[in-house]
């Protein structure tokens, strides 16, 4: 994973084949979890936009380390069991972090939620399937991933999203949580571990690896020379 770099078309970084495969996954599984807080009625007809399955192979520039941490994450974020409906609060953290509600007071928060919730909801959807779309086909220059000069607010905030329901699942409530994440996204594999030990570690360093991703996005918009 290469940092952003301001080229003529845009803004551009250079990304082996898994790490935009990953990238994109994540984004359609986000896109998946808001398409199940929606009403049955809302999205009718929307299009089907599916990742493919991923292929066995290394694909270049894949470490073994990097093929052991796909291996490791279970990239199917469930979707929430509760299925929140326009206008009523919502329990599901990962929801709740991607759909906040407006107020404190439950009144409140549903008469807003009632006029704004789908619209979000419509505009996270969007942007996730546009940096889908552009991780999958990438349109800069030497096959590089671009960040059209516009589009530099929907990429922050599809890769905010991410990195939401990332920190949602790996428990980061503090900045202690943060650090502790960090520490095992970069622990070496113990010669025995859990399921749930695998995932974790794996799953902390996609979060990483997303996080100075969007760092580097961020500092490349107002001219940085990108993050250590």
């Amino acid at each position: 994973m290469r940092a952003f770099r301001r080229v003529p078309e845009g803004l551009a970084c250079g990304l082996d084949d898994w790490e935009r495969e990953l990238l994109a996954r994540l984004a359609l599984e986000v896109r998946a979890l808001l398409h199940a807080d929606a009403p049955s009625t809302e999205g009718a007809g929307e299009s089907e936009t599916s990742s493919p399955s991923r292929p066995d192979p290394v694909r270049p520039g894949e470490s073994e380390r990097d093929r052991e941490v796909l291996e490791a994450l279970d990239l199917d974020l469930d979707p929430p069991t509760n299925h929140v409906h326009t206008g009523r609060p919502n329990a599901d953290p990962v929801i709740a972090a991607l759909l906040p509600q407006a107020s404190e007071d439950p009144l409140t928060a549903m008469e807003v939620s009632s006029l704004t919730r789908a619209r979000l909801r419509g505009d996270k959807v969007d942007r996730l399937e546009r940096l889908a779309a552009e991780l999958w086909a990438p349109s800069g220059p030497e096959d590089t991933v671009l960040v059209a000069p516009g589009q530099e607010s929907d990429w922050l905030g599809a890769a905010n999203d991410i990195r939401l329901v990332l920190a949602q699942r790996l428990g980061i409530e503090s900045a202690q949580d943060a650090e502790r994440v960090h520490a095992a996204a970069f622990q070496e594999a113990p010669e025995e571990e859990t399921s749930r030990e695998q995932w974790y570690r794996g799953t902390a360093l996609v979060y990483d690896m997303v996080t100075w991703w969007q760092e580097s996005l961020v500092s490349a918009l107002f001219g940085g020379t990108g993050p250590a």
